[in-house]
């Protein structure tokens, strides 16, 4: 499971659109383009305690970015104690024009560039180069 993870990880970064990785204790939360367009996206996790721990569903950008964002929203504001959610909100509320795909996009651009508006403990990966961190967790 572990290997098909780390493979999930590595074909995220040759995809041409930038994907998301963020971590906790308790697990690891991936986003990936699904095609060269960003028009549907797969979503990643892994959870350190589960007998079965890795899950990923293919979804539209539409519905992918409602779960990114309640992710970002409930799940790490969850463990990140200084997340910003009101930053978080008003940077949505930025994207509300744009197609599916771009709000993706925008979204983890905004995330991978400007981290520290949203926490100074970001558990974010922000390249290839990084996510060392996230194959030693698992």
């Amino acid at each position: 499971m572990s290997e098909e993870f780390k493979s999930l990880v590595d074909q995220s970064f040759e995809k041409g659109l930038n994907p998301i990785w963020m971590y906790t204790d308790d697990y690891i939360y991936g986003m990936m383009a699904a095609d060269e367009s960003g028009g549907r996206w797969t979503e990643i996790s892994y959870a350190f305690e589960m007998d079965d721990p890795l899950r990923t569903v293919e979804r539209s950008a539409d519905l992918s970015y409602q779960f990114l964002f309640e992710e970002l929203e409930k799940g790490i504001s969850f463990y990140i104690k200084d997340f910003n959610v009101l930053n978080l909100k008003n940077f949505g509320k930025s994207l509300e024009t744009l197609s599916g795909p771009e709000k993706v996009k925008s979204l983890i651009n905004e995330l991978i560039t400007n981290s520290s508006k949203y926490s100074d403990n970001f558990p974010i990966i922000k390249s290839a180069e990084e996510s060392s961190v996230l194959k030693e967790k698992v």
